[in-house]
């Protein structure tokens, strides 16, 4: 019968030899339920901070950039632009340009400018970085016209449904990638385990690796709240989980050693 349930683990995963124990011998399954539990509450934390973040943007930033946006009509493939132009489309704040649009032709690229974006006749241009743009033609658009309050009905459904989005694909992300990294994490188990001449069976191993993982996801989700990085982060908490899962197996392996020395 378990002695822990999972809300003990987020704590104890940091010290206690006997949760270890618990999960190993008398848990069943593989764990990812709690690891998924788990990653669902660290998750929390960090869209609740976007969230205020992206709201905090759409109230009091976008307006004065939106308000800059003229209307822009694309027919049959070509852009026009009801403003005289070059019109530049800045950061208040900075004063920095964010978008050209220019339809007349004196401005064909964003070469020599600090914009991330420019809507030409044709095409409209984005800077993916330093290095590289992406080109997107107007050549399949037969009738499409935007204006600052489409641009503002926009931007409000991003704000009511992207944090939903991001969750989930937040989620869903990181539960793989951890899955992975705890079955590979179990597998050097096994060479632990048979270091202490107590052999584990690999499904037990699979369940001490979540709980090993443990330590590692609440550390790292408190030091991005707080945006301090740990060099080298991913090796640094695969090491953390390693010496956790060898702490594991060596409480499993010294309660069974003395369990065989009293018989």
């Amino acid at each position: 019968m378990r002695h822990f349930s999972i809300f003990h683990i987020p704590f104890m995963a940091f010290f206690s030899k006997e949760l270890y124990r618990d999960v190993g011998l008398r848990w069943r399954g593989t764990g990812f339920a709690y690891l998924l539990f788990l990653l669902v509450i660290c998750w929390i934390p960090s869209m609740v901070l976007l969230d205020v973040g992206l709201s905090r943007f759409v109230r009091d930033e976008a307006p004065s950039i939106i308000s800059q946006i003229p209307t822009i009509t694309i027919s049959k493939g070509e852009a026009s632009v009801d403003a005289p132009q070059p019109c530049r489309i800045t950061d208040p704040k900075t004063g920095k340009v964010l978008v050209i649009l220019d339809t007349t032709g004196a401005i064909t690229s964003l070469d020599n400018t600090n914009a991330v974006g420019l809507v030409t006749k044709t095409a409209a241009i984005i800077k993916k970085n330093a290095v590289e743009t992406r080109t997107f033609s107007f050549s399949e658009v037969r009738d499409f016209t935007v204006d600052k309050d489409k641009v503002t009905a926009w931007m409000n459904t991003v704000k009511r449904y992207l944090m939903p989005v991001v969750f989930v694909l937040a989620i869903l992300g990181s539960f793989v990638y951890r899955i992975i990294l705890v079955l590979i994490s179990a597998a050097i188990g096994i060479l632990f385990a048979k270091g202490t001449r107590f052999e584990r069976p690999y499904l037990s191993l699979v369940r001490l690796t979540v709980v090993a993982i443990t330590p590692g996801v609440v550390i790292s989700t408190v030091l991005d709240l707080v945006g301090f990085h740990v060099p080298w982060d991913g090796l640094v908490y695969m090491v953390m989980a390693l010496a956790y899962l060898f702490f594991g197996v060596k409480a499993i392996a010294d309660e069974e050693q003395q369990t065989a020395g009293r018989a």
